[in-house]
């Protein structure tokens, strides 16, 4: 498949690492002769060197036979102009743009965004995305990661096994007999330096990162069964007023959730437009490494700490001074990944990197089946897929001994007529199931393909 990607930053350089490595025919367009260059040298790509949005350097990088345009340079207003000359004189199918501004991104202009107006087919917000993200782990006490699917009836949730686990040496087919009443399909483990997907004889150890599909109502239990007992928080403190800190406090006071928040901004004038847009949040003016700010706030009574500044060394050592202050959980925003393996051994207890929220979402939109949700792990290890079946794809009407999937391929769960269940070998896959996989990266275009049209 033939793929433009209109800027060649961290998440265009991923995007064309992830999708040549499945063998899609990628082109990179940039105007920095040195992003090129690391491009060039490391992946099995085309490269274009110029402005992405003018008509003859498109031309040029085979915009005539492009099926998908992938617009993500640092200037929103270039992401949309490639569209629009990719619609308009190439006639390109599919478009997504990366779009940070928030303005953009309001409501009232949703019919902005149009084949009769801008024709972007999917838009990505960064920011937006990586606000949900916190969120979610915000409303999650205990997990390290966390995804709702199937129509929310499920989540994929990450956690530690701690050292009160008291489930330790038991195989995963062991641990599904010991609870049978909790729908729970454990999909794969990192284990120090080691990621691998698990299959029914895989043990369970202590300090395991595991990571399974857990039916919403049964979320809780499995829970404590795995040594997390965590109160819902009660407190949270926010370092850093950007688009995403302030996107996070809004979902705070959207939700009903009691969550006492407070923000904390180092720029006066933000600090002014933070306090006079939001309701229920306390804004302070002040630098987050402070420790008379870090007091003003609180910070010892805080269950929560979410670093969300512009800078990563910032966001690191605010988490580390409100850790040693006794907060229960840090939440740290990395843009730089080399940093993100080192924080869990110093004290971070969590750590976001945009980039791989952003390739996922953009991912979600790449692929040529009906896809749901698209969730990249473990820098690189895998996605979680969640897909529905079609009648014409080579799933339909077959069970897992018929399909002989390969070990990189596990099935989570399947939704069917409004219930989720587990499969088991000789479940029959049918039309319209809503089926959540993990593949390894080597197998995902396998999975494509059994998604795909026969």
């Amino acid at each position: 498949m033939k793929t433009i990607i209109c800027g060649a930053g961290d998440v265009g350089y991923s995007i064309a690492d992830k999708l040549s490595k499945e063998h899609f025919e990628v082109t990179v367009i940039d105007e920095s002769s040195e992003k090129l260059s690391k491009i060039s040298d490391n992946l099995d790509v085309k490269i274009i060197k110029g402005i992405p949005s003018l008509p003859s350097v498109l031309e040029n990088a085979g915009a005539k036979e492009c099926e998908i345009l992938i617009a993500v340079t640092k200037s929103d207003e270039t992401n949309m102009i490639s569209c629009q000359i990719g619609h308009t004189l190439f006639k390109i199918p599919k478009k997504i743009a990366r779009i940070r501004h928030q303005d953009y991104l309001k409501g009232e202009w949703q019919n902005l965004y149009s084949n009769n107006n801008l024709p972007i087919d999917a838009i990505i917000s960064p920011e937006q995305e990586v606000a949900k993200a916190l969120y979610r782990r915000l409303i999650s006490p205990g997990t390290i990661d966390m995804l709702e699917l199937s129509e929310k009836k499920l989540k994929l949730i990450g956690l530690k096994c701690e050292d009160n686990f008291v489930h330790a040496g038991l195989t995963v087919r062991e641990l599904s007999q010991k609870f049978p009443d909790y729908l729970a399909n454990i999909m794969f483990i990192f284990r120090d330096d080691q990621k691998f997907t698990v299959n029914s004889s895989t043990k369970i150890e202590k300090n395991d990162s595991i990571f399974l599909v857990v039916e919403t109502d049964h979320l809780s239990d499995v829970l404590m069964e795995f040594g997390h007992q965590e109160l819902q928080a009660k407190k949270a403190v926010i370092i850093g007023g950007g688009n995403i800190g302030f996107s996070l406090a809004q979902l705070i006071e959207e939700s009903n959730k009691d969550i006492t928040t407070n923000l904390i901004e180092s720029n006066k004038n933000r600090a002014e437009f933070l306090a006079s847009n939001l309701e229920n949040i306390t804004v302070t003016n002040g630098d987050g490494l402070e420790g008379q700010i870090l007091e003003e706030v609180n910070i010892s009574e805080t269950d929560y700490f979410i670093a969300v500044t512009e800078d990563d060394e910032v966001n690191i050592l605010s988490s580390l001074l409100a850790k040693r202050a006794g907060v229960s959980t840090s939440m740290t925003l990395i843009n730089n990944s080399t940093y993100s393996s080192l924080l869990t051994n110093i004290g971070v207890d969590i750590t976001i990197d945009p980039k791989i929220i952003t390739i996922s979402k953009i991912l979600e939109k790449v692929r040529g089946v009906k896809i749901r949700n698209d969730y990249s792990i473990g820098d690189g290890f895998g996605e979680v897929i969640e897909a529905d079946i079609q009648s014409d794809s080579k799933l339909c009407n077959k069970n897992l001994l018929e399909l002989n999937l390969p070990k990189g391929i596990r099935i989570g769960s399947i939704l069917r007529d409004k219930k989720v269940f587990i499969p088991n070998s000789k479940t029959i896959f049918k039309e319209n199931d809503d089926v959540v996989f993990f593949a390894e990266t080597d197998c995902i275009k396998k999975l494509e393909k059994l998604l795909s049209k026969v």
